[in-house]
């Protein structure tokens, strides 16, 4: 991340701003810009800004902020800059003032100041053609720099804007996170402060999250604490902080930071599945499905947990929620877990209401294929064998007659299962009902056909010597 120099920001070049030693300002000692490079008299003919050409009377000025040559008149004014080592007030161009002023005034101990920066840097991000030059002169470094060593509420709440402005451009996410912006975003959600701030910066850690790249830094970098605890307030907040853990949750190497904690996050997602609010619980399932597509382990984790806190999934599939999204999650989440052999004592109320949602659900497609895909995840374990027969019938009916291939395939699969694991009972069932659906489908397999002439050819050979 540290080798970022240019980027492009609505189609012009920006160049950021670089800082002597680690690019992370995320610390209280103040950081130190590296000085731009000072363009030589002789590489001049006109002002850059007003474009009058010099003579001896319009004399050459340096901008000891971006290094360019002036005239008099566009680069009058002189600023103290002790982000460049220089307390002295020096020469600063026009167009460098009005950033370079609020990146001074940031390193004054009075809240006034400290104030009167973050205001205005918050106001010129938000300014298309402004937030070129706060990049380019130390305006990301005094937002993070500010973060860190601010204990006001008014001014972190200026500093949560400017992040959240600043993270809607996607090719200045690696820059912020280079200079610790994720670490200042966790730092303003652990503190108690305003909702709108942290509206502000739960919105801001969530869009940095959408980048494969910064999820595992959000974690690393503490995100994890102040998002579960964002998950119990309100619901705006608590919403986005549960979004944002699902982005989060989306890179893999992130699961057993998550599961393997003391900061709760299995029973907080769990506590959301049944929570009054739709969306919420959408959402929390959605995680908690992150978290079931990694280890054994974890499924283990996710099945234990629900089944001592009241068997939540169960409470879930059993519900009748106007966002059928709901239940989709649900079923996909349960359907998953059911793959954990040690676990199928606990899954038992789960198998109960797939059975009864074979019926209930059947005109669902996108709910029918998760049920069906763990009545078949279910029927490899010979504990539920004598449960499954008994709805075998429903399988053939609901899932080996549907329209919809996916689901015919997971209705074959959980009867092969049932043929390998309790063959009198299925075979006995079948021969009532289904013999010819399953030969049928069988058949419209690919490859299946080819498969078993191949296994049944290695016992029963096409060419053979005399005995």
């Amino acid at each position: 991340m540290d080798g970022v120099d240019i980027i492009n920001l609505d189609g012009r070049e920006v160049r950021l701003a670089k800082v002597e030693g680690s690019q992370d300002v995320f610390v209280t000692k103040p950081f130190v810009l590296q000085k731009a490079r000072w363009v030589e008299d002789n590489e001049a003919v006109v002002c850059c800004l007003c474009n009058n050409k010099f003579n001896q009377i319009r004399r050459k000025h340096h901008c000891r902020q971006c290094g360019k040559v002036l005239c008099s008149k566009c680069c009058k004014d002189k600023v103290p800059m002790p982000q460049l080592q220089l307390d002295d007030p020096e020469r600063v161009c026009e167009d460098c003032k009005p950033v370079t002023e609020l990146v001074t005034m940031s390193r004054s101990p009075l809240l006034k100041f400290q104030l009167q920066s973050a205001t205005g840097i918050a106001e010129a991000v938000k300014n298309p053609d402004r937030i070129g030059k706060v990049i380019e002169l130390g305006g990301l470094q005094t937002v993070v720099f500010l973060t860190c060593v601010s204990e006001s509420d008014e001014v972190r709440a200026q500093l949560a804007s400017a992040l959240h402005t600043m993270s809607r451009y996607p090719t200045v996410h690696l820059a912020l996170a280079a200079t610790g912006a994720v670490k200042a975003i966790c730092s303003i959600l652990s503190e108690e402060t305003v909702e709108q701030t942290l509206v502000e910066a739960i919105s801001a850690l969530m869009i940095f999250c959408k980048s494969p790249e910064l999820r595992t830094l959000a974690m690393s970098s503490g995100a994890l604490k102040p998002v579960l605890g964002l998950c119990t307030m309100q619901k705006t907040i608590a919403l986005l902080a549960v979004m944002t853990l699902n982005l989060m949750l989306e890179h893999h190497e992130n699961h057993a930071a998550a599961i393997e904690n003391d900061k709760k996050a299995l029973p907080c997602l769990l506590k959301l599945t049944t929570s009054d609010d739709e969306q919420m619980q959408e959402v929390a399932l959605k995680a908690l499905n992150q978290l079931a597509l990694g280890t054994d382990w974890h499924r283990h984790r996710i099945i234990q947990e629900s089944f001592t806190s009241g068997n939540m999934l169960p409470k879930v599939l059993s519900s009748q929620p106007k966002n059928i999204q709901v239940i989709s999650n649900a079923a996909c989440l349960v359907a998953n877990l059911a793959t954990n052999s040690e676990d199928q004592i606990s899954l038992h109320q789960c198998l109960d209401c797939f059975c009864r949602m074979l019926l209930t659900h059947a005109e669902h497609t996108e709910v029918l294929t998760h049920v069906s895909r763990g009545i078949a995840n279910f029927a490899m374990f010979h504990s539920n064998t004598d449960k499954l027969v008994l709805h075998l019938q429903d399988i053939i009916s609901v899932a080996l007659r549907s329209a919809v291939t996916a689901v015919q395939f997971q209705g074959l699969r959980a009867i092969f299962y049932l043929l390998s694991t309790s063959p009198d009972q299925t075979i006995t069932a079948l021969m009532r009902e289904g013999a010819a659906d399953v030969l049928r489908g069988v058949s419209t397999i690919p490859g299946i056909m080819g498969a078993m002439q191949a296994a049944i050819t290695k016992n029963a050979p096409q060419r053979v010597k005399p005995w």
